[in-house]
């Protein structure tokens, strides 16, 4: 009886334990669960509700652009971020018409890694690119559309830049056929064939130095 009652005591004091390290290790816990259709909607919802003006300069692309806070750098509520993180040519295309629809004074697009990253072809991606610039002309033929090249990638990322490279030369030609302003903002952030450590912190998205950086390329443009 004795000895049922000692091993009786001990898995009660596992059985505590192994509770309470599972409540520790659980507490400790951050869990971020998200349906990414749903945020866009809801990123989107909220860019729509706010009043459109003809004086608007607008920034528009994806991840690098959503994190631009370009009203506190550029000290000008005119212009309006209008990037969503994970957006590729084809997410511009459905949302396009929500900028157009303001006719806005300059668009500033940036767009394409994610296509590229995501292993959709070069001409694939260019051909979306294009769509993109004739809708902007077609809706809104008073704005003046500005075109940034694709920043470059470093690290586990730097083997997207070949493509990078073939896809911002097929945006310079565009842009010189259409008379378009091409910015290239790759090559300043260039530093041994990838983009320089101190403009990133994984490959692909911008330090604080980096946000700088692509204020001080687009600072002439922007103060015309």
């Amino acid at each position: 009886m004795k000895k049922i009652i000692l091993l009786l005591f001990a898995i009660s004091c596992n059985t505590k334990e192994d509770f309470t390290n599972k409540k520790v290790v659980n507490s400790s816990l951050v869990t971020i669960t998200f349906d990414k259709q749903a945020v866009d909607k809801a990123k989107l919802d909220l860019m729509n509700s706010f009043p459109k003006s003809e004086n608007d300069i607008i920034l528009l692309g994806d991840s690098k652009t959503e994190g631009f806070p370009v009203q506190e750098m550029f000290n000008n509520l005119k212009i309006k971020n209008r990037g969503i993180a994970g957006n590729t040519t084809s997410d511009i295309l459905e949302r396009l018409n929500h900028i157009t629809s303001g006719h806005p004074k300059m668009i500033f697009l940036e767009i394409g890694l994610n296509d590229l990253s995501e292993n959709k072809d070069v001409m694939t991606t260019y051909n979306n690119f294009s769509k993109i610039c004739s809708q902007i002309k077609k809706e809104s033929p008073k704005t003046q559309l500005i075109i940034e090249s694709v920043l470059p990638t470093a690290g586990e990322k730097k083997g997207l830049n070949t493509k990078i490279n073939s896809y911002n030369k097929l945006l310079k030609v565009y842009c010189i056929k259409n008379n378009l302003t091409f910015i290239d903002i790759n090559k300043p952030f260039l530093k041994g064939g990838e983009m320089n450590r101190k403009f990133t912190y994984d490959g692909i998205h911008l330090t604080a130095e980096g946000y700088y950086k692509w204020r001080e390329l687009l600072l002439c443009y922007i103060t015309k």
